[in-house]
């Protein structure tokens, strides 16, 4: 009898340690999983939403220009893929609620305004009797007011003011023509408006390749969950103390040429070449990406 308890307590002690391994087990899976989720949302960069609200006008004006104007500043701010839009236009805006809290409706982190503020329609086409015809030629030009808004609070964080001209002249001309030819330019202006209020940050990860004087590529923790996208360029930034005060310095460029994965990215460097290879030599700090202001020739 007393062997048999003995036998039964030493199962009973085995089956409580092994209870007990399990439940380790399961609290360190259980760690491990909620680490990887903190690191996950740690690194993920924030794509913002802006709620695009009907343009209005301060003078009267053709609906067809309005949307034109509109449309392509839109389109001209979703090729830069830096952040979500919501069209007040397509999604159909509730006319009972005020711009700014219909945008709070669709939880968008800003509002978008714009105001036409002037207009210049003009027909300047001359009559030429030798040929019995007269040359067509049509001129553009209008003020365009940009507000964004935090939804937060309501804050006007920034106010841009677009003039734009075109013109248009020719047997085929037309004033519509005219509008076009001023807008060419909207989709750069639209690159630099949100490059200044939306940046993007990030480091380089590792040297890719170099010629044994200077980096030629290198992999930065940027990728598909981010906004950014191949072509795209970023200032290369050292940061250093100095007698106890904190400093940056722009040590080169890169551009990015391959997007790999969620989190990395392989760019070519444009500059700095020299230093980017040192710095990473040295393997003492990290080198920090800020995403730079658009080139008027830029994909």
């Amino acid at each position: 009898e007393i062997c048999a308890c003995l036998v039964g307590s030493e199962m009973c002690i085995r089956d409580r340690l092994q209870t007990l391994q399990i439940h380790d087990v399961m609290k360190n899976k259980v760690l491990l999983i909620c680490l990887s989720l903190l690191i996950s949302l740690g690194v993920s960069a924030q794509k913002y939403t802006i709620y695009i609200d009907d343009f209005n006008s301060e003078i009267k004006i053709p609906n067809k220009v309005l949307s034109t104007i509109r449309n392509v500043v839109l389109d001209g701010i979703q090729q830069t893929n830096r952040v979500n839009i919501i069209d007040a236009v397509s999604v159909g805006a509730n006319l009972n609620l005020s711009p700014l809290e219909d945008a709070r409706r669709f939880r968008a982190d800003y509002l978008l305004r714009g105001n036409i503020v002037s207009r210049e329609a003009t027909d300047d086409g001359s009559s030429h009797p030798r040929y019995h015809s007269r040359e067509n030629s049509f001129k553009e030009k209008f003020k365009l007011q940009l507000d964004l808004i935090r939804t937060s609070d309501g804050t006007t964080i920034g106010t841009r003011i677009y003039e734009e001209t075109g013109s248009s002249s020719g047997k085929d001309a037309s004033q519509f023509a005219a509008l076009e030819h001023s807008l060419l330019g909207m989709s750069y202006e639209m690159r630099n408006f949100i490059e200044n209020y939306f940046k993007v940050y990030g480091s380089i990860l590792k040297l890719a390749g170099d010629n044994g004087k200077k980096a030629k590529t290198v992999y930065i923790n940027l990728g598909y969950d981010d906004p950014i996208k191949e072509g795209q360029r970023f200032d290369v930034m050292e940061d250093g103390m100095i007698d106890g005060n904190y400093m940056e310095d722009k040590v080169g460029e890169v551009r990015i040429d391959k997007i790999m994965g969620p989190k990395i990215s392989l760019c070519k460097v444009n500059k700095g070449g020299e230093d980017i290879l040192r710095i990473i030599n040295e393997g003492k700090i990290t080198l920090r990406l800020v995403s730079r202001k658009a080139k008027l020739f830029d994909d």
